[in-house]
C-alpha cells in the first residue's frame, strides 16, 4: 500500500481529487465568517412582539392536553425524558432562540456584542415572570450555573466559563477561549431566581403558561404578563403518558392533542395527525477505525466517503426524517452558503472512490465488519445501505447488530472497523468535542490535522474553506446525514403549526381547538 507522509497528507490534495471536491468547498462560501458584534457595535439579532400584562384571561373552556411523565422532573434543569422536555418551551423562555437555520433569534434578550471571548447581552427587563416579578439579569446568572450543572444543557454551555450581571439589563458571559457564533448557543432556559434548586421544584418562567400545582391534575395555565400575544386557549393540561411509544396511539385516541417525536429510539409509525418538521443537530455518521487496513490511509477514507449514497439513507432509511449532508455541518446552517445546491449529489462517485482505492495501493476486494445499535431502525438500515454502496467498490461490508451494551464494547475495544455514530452538536455546531483527546467518536485518526485547522477555523483565524479542505483531505469520520424532529399534532388543531429547534409549540398562542 502506498504510504503517505503527514505533511503530504496536509498540504497536497491529488489534483483529481482537488478538482472533484473543489465544486464543494465552493458550496461552502460564507456570506460573512466575522463575528457579528465585534468591537462593542450592537448588534440587534431579532424581535419580540410584546405588550404589557394583560388581566384579560383567555378562554378556559377549550383545553389543549399534551402528555407528560409523573415520574420525570417538570424542574428543566433535572428532566431526563423527552416527554416533559418539551413542555420547556411552554413555560419558560431563553435568551436566544434558534430558527431552521440555527441562527440566534431574541427571546429574553435585545442585542448582543461579542469582543474575543466577552459575550455581553442586553436584556429585555419589559419582561416579568408568572409571580408579576420583573425578570433581570440575576435571573439569567442563576438559571446558567444552574444549566451549566445539568447533564441536558452542560454540552451547550461548555464553551463558557463563567458569566456575570453587570447591570439589571446586562450579563456578561465569558468564553473559555475566542470562538465564532458562540450566542447560538445560549438557549438554555431562564427560570426566577431560587426556583429550580430541586429536582421536586416547579420553577417560575416567563412564558405563556405557568405551572399550576393544586388540584388532582397539573395544569399549565396562561400567563398573563407574559409579552408574546395572548393565545385563544388558556389551560394546558399535563396528561400523565407511560410510556413514549404510546404517544402516537394516545394522539390518535384524542387523549393527548400533540407530541413532539425527534425519533432519537429510531423508528417510525404512520400516524393519522398533522405534522410539523424541524431541524436538530444531531449528526449521524459513519465512523471508521484508523487501525484497519487501508482505513489507516485517507485515500481509502476518502474512497469510503464518496461512496455513500446519503440521498437514499436520508430518505430511506430515516423514512424522510433526516437532511442528507456531506459535510460535518448541517447543511442549512447560517453560516454555510446559501447556495440552493444539493452538496450530496456531488459526493455520490463511485469513479473517484475507485482510483483512490488504487492510488492507496488497495486491490481486489476487502473485507470489513460494520457494527450497529441493534435497537435503532433508522441506523439498522443506514447500514444495510452503506453496505449496498460500498460493493460498488469491491468492499463487502460485514454488519454485525448489537445490543447497546455490547455496541460499547465493540467501540471501546477497537473491534469494529466501520460503526454508525450519531453526536449532539451544540446550537452553534460546535465540533470541539470531536476532535479533543475525550473525543465521543472513535477511530478518529491522531495522525492528521484537523483538529488543528478546526482550532484555527473556531478561533477565527481561517476560512471555513481552509478548514473544510483540511477535513475532506483527511476525511477524519464520514458524515452522513441530520435528523429531523416533528411535532404532531390533532387535525382539531388549527392554524397549522410552527417549530422551531427547541421550540416545539412556536405559535401555539395563534392555536384554536375545534370541538366536535
Amino acid at each position: 500500500m502506498k504510504s503517505t507522509t503527514k505533511q503530504e497528507k496536509h498540504f497536497r490534495l491529488k489534483p483529481f481529487l482537488f478538482h472533484r471536491l473543489a465544486a464543494l468547498v465552493a458550496l461552502l462560501l460564507v456570506s460573512a465568517i466575522v463575528f457579528t458584534g465585534c468591537d462593542n457595535e450592537v448588534v440587534p439579532v431579532g424581535t419580540e412582539t410584546t405588550q404589557p400584562a394583560n388581566n384579560h384571561m383567555p378562554s378556559t373552556d377549550n383545553a389543549l392536553n399534551v402528555g407528560y411523565s409523573e415520574e420525570d422532573s417538570l424542574n428543566p434543569f433535572f428532566m431526563t425524558t423527552d416527554i416533559n422536555s418539551d413542555i420547556v418551551s411552554l413555560v419558560f423562555e431563553p435568551l436566544f432562540y434558534l430558527d431552521d437555520s440555527f441562527m440566534a433569534r431574541n427571546g429574553l434578550a435585545v442585542s448582543y456584542t461579542q469582543n474575543a471571548t466577552s459575550l455581553t447581552v442586553t436584556l429585555d427587563t419589559t419582561a416579568a415572570f408568572s409571580d408579576g416579578v420583573q425578570f433581570s439579569s440575576a435571573d439569567v446568572l442563576y438559571s446558567f450555573n444552574m444549566a451549566k450543572e445539568s447533564a441536558k444543557y452542560r454540552n451547550e454551555l461548555s464553551s463558557f466559563s463563567s458569566a456575570a450581571a453587570t447591570a439589571a439589563d446586562t450579563i456578561v458571559f465569558t468564553l473559555k477561549e475566542s470562538q465564532r457564533n458562540a450566542v447560538d448557543s445560549l438557549t438554555f432556559p431562564v427560570v426566577k431566581s431560587s426556583t429550580a434548586g430541586d429536582k421536586d421544584a416547579a420553577p417560575v418562567g416567563t412564558g405563556l403558561y405557568s405551572y399550576n400545582l393544586s388540584g388532582e391534575r397539573i395544569k399549565l395555565e396562561y400567563n398573563p404578563y407574559c409579552r408574546k400575544p395572548q393565545p385563544n386557549i388558556g389551560i394546558v393540561n399535563l396528561m400523565p403518558i407511560t410510556s413514549a411509544s404510546t404517544l402516537i396511539h394516545t394522539l390518535e385516541l384524542g387523549t393527548i392533542d400533540a407530541f413532539f417525536d425527534d425519533f432519537s429510539q429510531g423508528s417510525y409509525s404512520q400516524a393519522n395527525a398533522q405534522t410539523a418538521r424541524t431541524n436538530l443537530s444531531n449528526l449521524v455518521f459513519l465512523g471508521m477505525n484508523c487501525n484497519s487496513y487501508g482505513l489507516n490511509t485517507a485515500e481509502v477514507r476518502q474512497a469510503v466517503y464518496f461512496s455513500i449514497n446519503r440521498q437514499a439513507i436520508a430518505k430511506e432509511s430515516f423514512k424522510n426524517y433526516a437532511v442528507a449532508s456531506a459535510v460535518p455541518y448541517h447543511p442549512e446552517w447560517h453560516v454555510l452558503s446559501e447556495s440552493e445546491a444539493d452538496i450530496s449529489h456531488l459526493t455520490l462517485d463511485y469513479s473517484s472512490a475507485k482510483t483512490l482505492l488504487k492510488e492507496a495501493g488497495v486491490r481486489g476486494t476487502v473485507n470489513y465488519s460494520l457494527i450497529v445499535y441493534s435497537g435503532n431502525n433508522f441506523k439498522v438500515a443506514a447500514a444495510k445501505e452503506i453496505q449496498k454502496s460500498l460493493k460498488n467498490i469491491n468492499i463487502n461490508v460485514t454488519i454485525r447488530e448489537l445490543t447497546w451494551d455490547d455496541y460499547v464494547f465493540a467501540l471501546q475495544n477497537n473491534a469494529y472497523d466501520l460503526y454508525i455514530g450519531e453526536i449532539k452538536l451544540p446550537g452553534n455546531m460546535d465540533m470541539t468535542s470531536l476532535f479533543s483527546k475525550n473525543s465521543p467518536v472513535y477511530g478518529i485518526s491522531g495522525a492528521d490535522t484537523t483538529d488543528v485547522a478546526y482550532a484555527e477555523f473556531r478561533n477565527g483565524n481561517i476560512s471555513i474553506e481552509a478548514f473544510m479542505q483540511s477535513y475532506l483531505q483527511n476525511m477524519p469520520f464520514a458524515p452522513i446525514c441530520f435528523r429531523l424532529g416533528a411535532l404532531f399534532y390533532s387535525d382539531a388543531i388549527t392554524p397549522a403549526a410552527d417549530c422551531d429547534i427547541n421550540n416545539a409549540y412556536k405559535n401555539v398562542y395563534e392555536w384554536d381547538k375545534i370541538i366536535p
